[in-house]
Order: structure tokens, then sequence, then C-alpha cells
């Protein structure tokens, strides 16, 4: 199964950054974890993780001294990453996540879409229901769109009420989400032959 190729600009990448003109909280630690989808940074402030960006330019750092906690965190993505790529089934609930700028709303949708386990999918409508918003389905949509971390906070196993693929805030777009899918899904009918047999 090949990745998709990635090709993102830096407009894009600040686009993703804003958030409706609040302040970006400063990052203590930037990481690079390697991986099919091509070179992946991690941004980590002193909450927790910020933002997953691709790319061969390395994010912009304030340069301060990464506390432990941080450093921990950071190796703890990082193998989880690459379980993730080799195996499909890795989870990051465990993950710590800044969610400066984040609405109520933005922060329920998120949690409850962490709860989605590799090898399923919830329909927008769903996640809206989960999330104590029944009829929230294009906010819901919204809130993925501006996801600054997919694969932690797995978008890619939101769909269509058709079951149909829509956007994804990931450089490669439906091409990545399709990608993401195929890889848990093969591990999961993996898995449940080994079970069976």
């Amino acid at each position: 199964m090949a990745a998709p190729r990635q090709d993102r600009s830096r407009q894009d990448r600040s686009r993703q950054d804003s958030s409706r003109g609040k302040p970006i909280p400063a990052a203590v630690h930037v990481a690079r974890h390697d991986s099919p989808l091509g070179v992946i940074w991690s941004v980590w402030t002193t909450r927790g993780l910020w933002r997953l960006q691709w790319g061969n330019e390395r994010p912009e750092c304030a340069g301060q001294i990464a506390a432990k906690a941080v450093r921990n965190w950071t190796q703890s993505l990082d193998e989880r990453l690459s379980s993730f790529f080799e195996f499909g089934c890795t989870t990051f609930e465990t993950i710590q996540v800044d969610e400066s700028n984040w609405t109520p709303f933005m922060k329920s949708v998120y949690r409850h879409c962490r709860d989605i386990q590799p090898g399923t999918t919830l329909t927008y409508k769903q996640l809206a229901e989960r999330a104590g918003s029944p009829r929230a389905s294009r906010a819901v949509g919204s809130s993925m769109a501006r996801n600054r971390i997919p694969i932690v906070i797995p978008c890619h196993r939101v769909v269509a009420s058709s079951g149909h693929l829509c956007g994804f805030s990931a450089p490669g777009g439906l091409e990545t989400k399709q990608y993401l899918l195929d890889l848990e899904s093969d591990q999961a009918v993996q898995l449940t032959a080994a079970f069976a047999s």
C-alpha cells in the first residue's frame, strides 16, 4: 500500500496555525518523526502536543529547553507513530495534547473523536450525538477541518452518513485519509483472521 505524496506550502501551514486570530502558545520543543507519509514534525508546548506538521521544513521553536515531561511525551508519540504505521492498530489516547484555543464544543468533539477505535468509523452525525449536540453535524465537520493534530485526534475515522469520505485536514487530503483507513482496516482483518484460526 503506497503512501500518498505530501506537498504543503508554508502559506497552508500558516492557515492551519491560526485560530480566528487567537495567539499561538510558544513552542518549547519540536521533534522529527519519519513515516511513510514523509517527515512529520510534532510541536509541543508546556501543556502538551500543539500540532503535527508534514514537510521537510522544521517548524519554528521558541528555543526553550523542554522539560523532562515534554521529552517523555515526545518519545511516547514517536514510539506510537512508528507502531501505528507498522501495525495500524496503535491508539494515541494517552498522548497529552494542548487544548488551547479550542471552544468547549471543540474540546468535546475532539475528546470523543479520540475514543473512536482503529478500524472503525463514525459519521459526523454520530460524533455530534456523542458530543452532546445531535444537530451539530456541520459544526463537527468544521472542527474536523480545523484539527491541527491529525492521527492523534483521528479525524480520518469520521465519514459522511453515506459512508463517503469528506475533507481531511492533513496534507494529501482524501488520499491520505483513505490510506490511513486502509492501514487500519488491513490490520483489523489480519487480527480477525488470527483469532478465528
